[in-house]
């Protein structure tokens, strides 16, 4: 890619992303997406505890022209969210034209946390993704066998090469894979330590020493990193030295040996150096759920398929009948790389077997990577929402696959009832056809600029968040 040169994008309310919109524990949010694009789309609040018809899954399509407003209330701790395209088939290459965005949570106890809070200043949000372009600037959007858009050209926060100029020795770090496939082993150029503070669901109760960090795509960490005056240093994205156990003589290249400079961070001209960090910063995480006699089920994940099966819009795979823990099995059974997501929870992941990969498995997540052969053992609950006709879904975020079919479908009833017959919005898979993504995408050219944060909107109790795709 050459500077200077322009790249049809597709973006929330601009050219490519969206803003990064902030909510509070309590409040009640009412979204409104708009769809000015050509094709039918969705938008979902991935890590969202919400009701399953509010979920922007398949099963709700905002067509051309149109505009879909789903409310709720946000019950559930701080974390760091964000929302993306969700249609059955497409949400790969509608991500990769750029439909992403942050989605903030904030209660008390981040409130108290002493963690870094000025939006902008020293708590950075970074959406790292990767692109392929052709030579006259457009993205090239042809999928590579079995492996889709792996690109080979790093982005954050939607440009190359950005840089960051701290005002502040101590910089909190809101890092997404916003990636469709690419996996990304993050360290810093001089090997310095750093200290996880949050996963996918909220905060760790206790800052977590570590010097790097295995993120796929989905998946959300919260960093702390410390920087001396005047310091210089590169965020990398660096090969995997396990190469995640993948045996390369039969399996898509993954990408897994690829090294990419994310971000140059430049230290204050002074300070003071920082206190150390708090500990005791979310006690839901002092103990697992007791899963004694809980419901058990089990996912087996294999090229496209989950448990045999390839995505069926109108095919429920799971009921849940109750709001008490169950117990999720999920194994990865070939040789490919795979992640599990889950919509509309947060577990935690009791344990992670047959594997010497170690992803983030610490505090609440949603989405979880399972390397060749490896099992997690999570505690899943469903609480709050009960609907038999609107489903959520899990499914691999590794996009391709996903779209592919690796992907099912389940509804949480009430005890004793069964599943509507109509299933969500009653489409099927050949209504998502390939003639969606056969039309001509609009021209939108992003400027190209250092990095700044993303514009915050602040939604208050019933308040309308205007988001244009």
């Amino acid at each position: 890619m050459r500077a200077g040169v322009s790249t049809p994008t597709w973006g929330y309310n601009g050219a490519i992303l969206g803003p990064t919109v902030r909510a509070r524990r309590g409040d009640t949010v009412r979204m409104e997406v708009t769809n000015s694009l050509p094709d039918m789309t969705t938008t979902h609040w991935h890590g969202m505890h919400l009701p399953a018809r509010a979920d922007g899954g398949p099963h709700q399509p905002i067509e051309p022209g149109t505009t879909w407003t789903p409310e709720w209330q946000i019950d559930q701790q701080a974390a760091t969210l964000w929302y993306h395209p969700h249609p059955h088939g497409f949400t790969g290459p509608q991500i990769y034209r750029g439909l992403a965005g942050l989605f903030i949570l904030d209660d008390d106890g981040s409130d108290a946390a002493q963690l870094p809070e000025q939006y902008g200043v020293d708590d950075i949000p970074l959406i790292i993704q990767d692109r392929r372009f052709n030579p006259d600037g457009t993205l090239d959007e042809t999928d590579r066998p079995d492996i889709g858009l792996l690109g080979d050209t790093t982005i954050v926060n939607g440009i190359t090469d950005p840089q960051f100029a701290a005002t502040t020795r101590r910089v909190r770090f809101r890092i997404l894979n916003g990636a469709t496939m690419r996996m990304f082993n993050l360290r810093f150029s001089d090997g310095r330590g750093f200290h996880l503070v949050g996963s996918d669901g909220g905060l760790l109760n206790e800052p977590t020493p570590v010097h790097n960090v295995y993120l796929s795509p989905g998946e959300r960490v919260e960093i702390v990193v410390d920087l001396a005056v005047a310091d210089t240093v590169t965020l990398q994205a660096v090969k995997f030295p396990d190469n995640l156990e993948v045996d390369n003589s039969d399996a898509p290249d993954f990408g897994l040996d690829d090294q990419f400079d994310l971000l140059v961070i430049t230290g204050p001209g002074q300070g003071s150096d920082p206190a150390a960090l708090p500990n005791g910063l979310n006690p839901t995480l002092l103990a697992l759920p007791d899963t004694t006699g809980a419901r058990t089920r089990t996912f087996d994940m294999e090229w496209f398929q989950i448990n045999g099966k390839r995505m069926d819009m109108t095919r429920i795979d799971e009921v849940v009948d109750h709001d008490n823990w169950e117990v999720w099995i999920v194994a990865n059974k070939d040789n490919w790389l795979h992640n599990f997501h889950v919509h509309d929870t947060q577990f935690r992941v009791l344990s992670l077997t047959d594997t010497s990969t170690t992803p983030l498995t610490d505090g609440w997540k949603d989405t979880i990577l399972l390397a060749p052969g490896a099992v997690a053992t999570l505690a899943v609950r469903f609480t709050g929402y009960t609907d038999p006709r609107w489903p959520y879904m899990f499914h691999c975020h590794m996009t391709y696959h996903e779209d592919q079919g690796m992907m099912g479908q389940f509804v949480v009833v009430k005890p004793g009832q069964q599943p509507d017959p109509q299933i969500g919005s009653g489409l099927d898979r050949h209504q998502y056809t390939t003639e969606t993504l056969a039309r001509t995408a609009p021209v939108t050219t992003p400027a190209l600029h250092p990095h700044r944060p993303c514009p915050v909107p602040t939604i208050t109790a019933a308040g309308t968040e205007r988001l244009g795709a």
